[in-house]
């Protein structure tokens, strides 16, 4: 049976702001009673100019480690010991593991993605992907679509710029040229849309409360042939993934990409877990989803 919570119970938790909105804590803290481990994780509002002083309290109140979200998943880097290597490429770290006062960053982002396609058999291998964005988040996708042999990528992004240092980056690190910008997302026609078989919106456009807002444009509609992956988890259907539902396209949020970067990190901390932790993944999705739903 778990222990309460006492002087001996370890420290795990996220770095961002905001992070008030966070399911994180919720399926967490439950996962690890499942596990029977004495750890409590909690989320910590960090400002900018707190964030060197965040990172060394990891080792001064020996924590096991930390999640890392927006805006610091590419400025902590720097108060880090070591990077693994696929972070280091996406650029972005989500995940901080203490080994006795040495911090080591990784990337979760891209697996916890890319296992939910995985599970409902969707095929990525040979398909053409449009993905909205070009931030961090995007890196992550990019990553993980490249690792399943992507066919080609189409990247929209409001600007030129950022995308274009996207497309530099996946030549460059991925060693991968079947990405190309394609404008602006309010520029989308239809068939370029059509000519996609899954779409990813990385951006916040639609992330509440300015749920009204969809990063496709009006009066362009989705098919029974594509997949619509909104990386968006609240609201849990966004007004881009109800315009596919009425298009008869399969649609994923990013509710449990949230879950299984967090179980990955806990895969990360605590490796000889790894396999119950996982064997626990559906439990764990449907608990979460009915205490923020009440269904």
């Amino acid at each position: 049976m778990k222990e309460m919570e006492s002087a001996n119970t370890g420290p795990l938790g996220l770095f961002g702001n905001p992070v008030e909105h966070s399911f994180s804590p919720l399926f967490m803290n439950h996962t690890l009673s499942l596990l029977d481990l004495n750890y409590r994780y909690l989320a910590f509002s960090i400002q900018k100019n707190e964030l060197q002083h965040a990172v060394q309290a990891l080792r001064t109140l020996k924590f096991r480690g930390v999640n890392v979200t927006i805006p610091f998943k590419r400025s902590v880097i720097r108060h880090l010991d070591h990077v693994h290597e696929k972070a280091r490429t996406i650029g972005a770290v989500n995940c901080i593991r203490n080994d006795e006062g040495i911090l080591t960053g990784y990337n979760t982002d891209q697996t916890g993605f890319i296992k939910p396609l995985l599970d409902r058999d969707i095929r990525i291998r040979d398909r053409r992907a449009l993905i909205i964005g070009a931030g961090g988040a995007a890196r992550a996708v990019v990553t993980g679509l490249v690792d399943q042999s992507i066919s080609h990528m189409l990247l929209l992004n409001r600007t030129e710029h950022n995308a274009a240092s996207l497309v530099d980056w996946c030549r460059e690190e991925l060693h991968c040229n079947r990405i190309e910008y394609a404008g602006r997302p309010s520029k989308l026609e239809q068939n370029v849309l059509t000519s996609c078989d899954l779409i990813v919106n990385t951006t916040p456009v639609g992330m509440h409360p300015a749920t009204e807002h969809s990063p496709v444009p009006d009066g362009l509609s989705f098919s029974e042939q594509q997949t619509v992956y909104d990386l968006i988890y609240n609201p849990l259907e966004t007004r881009l993934l109800k315009r596919a539902r009425e298009g008869g396209a399969v649609q994923l949020n990013g509710f449990e990409m949230l879950i299984l970067q967090g179980l990955y990190s806990l895969a990360c901390w605590f490796p000889q877990h790894e396999k119950v932790i996982f064997s626990l993944q559906h439990e764990i999705v449907d608990y979460t989803r009915q205490v923020v739903t009440g269904k």
